[in-house]
């Protein structure tokens, strides 16, 4: 038996993803309303967009007085700008408005492999299960959409709990929600910043969702040392750590 009490998990990633790229489904939706940039110059300016954007308005600008749909909105301008868009920015606002539509429904996203089947596994073992992501409140419709919010006992998400991976505020908000200690609770995640050292710097334990491979290129990237700790190559290996009570499968899977 399991001396886990809760274990929670990331979302993008990790259990949903984009069944296209950023990039496509904004140019998809673009094209909609005569818009005709290519996905892959959508793409390439994305991440340097966030990044900016996460900078100067963090936990989607709340802090701020924006709402999260201004900062998406404003989010998607500055994308296809940065792409080369120069036409009407009223064009812009009725895109930035579709999008925001379609991924509120989260028809857009698709399951993880074996994402379902580990969460009912889960649960039948008698554990608490939840949520912590750095979404913002459209992800409990699209996990319902998705057939996942029933597994949860909660969502925490960076607009409920003001704050984001990987500050601790979020993951103490998912604890106390649980009413559960650090070292009796888990996280699961694919990103080594956000969710392995995010979940380690509370005490709780960390496994590290590596589906390519690279996490040792991840912790060189960061310039961060890894602890000995629970690497996984797919969502079946946690059942096979949480069986064994962290001890034989937990050696042959970590690096």
């Amino acid at each position: 038996m399991s001396r886990l009490r809760l274990i929670t998990f990331d979302v993008t990633n990790t259990l949903l993803r984009l069944r296209g790229s950023p990039g496509r489904e904004y140019a998809n939706v673009a094209k909609m309303f005569g818009v005709n940039i290519g996905h892959d110059e959508l793409d390439r300016v994305y991440l340097d967009v966030w990044a900016e954007k996460k900078s100067e308005h963090p936990i989607y600008g709340l802090s701020d007085g924006l709402t999260t749909k201004q900062w998406w909105a404003d989010f998607v301008r500055r994308v296809f700008c940065r792409a080369g868009y120069t036409g009407s920015p009223v064009i812009l606002e009725v895109v930035a408005e579709k999008l925001h539509e379609k991924f509120s429904e989260g028809k857009n996203w698709e399951t993880m492999p074996f994402a379902s089947d580990v969460l009912k596994a889960l649960c039948d073992r008698g554990i608490k299960l939840g949520i912590v992501s750095n979404f913002d409140e459209r992800l409990e419709r699209t996990l319902l959409t998705h057939r996942l919010l029933h597994y949860f006992d909660f969502v925490v998400t960076t607009v409920s709990a003001r704050s984001e991976k990987p500050d601790p505020k979020i993951f103490h908000t998912a604890l106390d929600m649980a009413k559960v200690n650090p070292d009796d609770a888990g996280h699961v995640g694919d990103d080594i910043i956000n969710d392995y050292f995010g979940a380690r710097n509370v005490g709780m334990h960390a496994f590290l969702l590596d589906r390519n491979g690279d996490a040792a290129r991840q912790a060189t990237s960061a310039n961060v040392a890894m602890r000995p700790c629970c690497v996984m190559r797919g969502l079946p290996d946690l059942l096979k750590i949480i069986d064994s009570d962290f001890t034989a499968v937990s050696e042959t899977l970590k690096w």
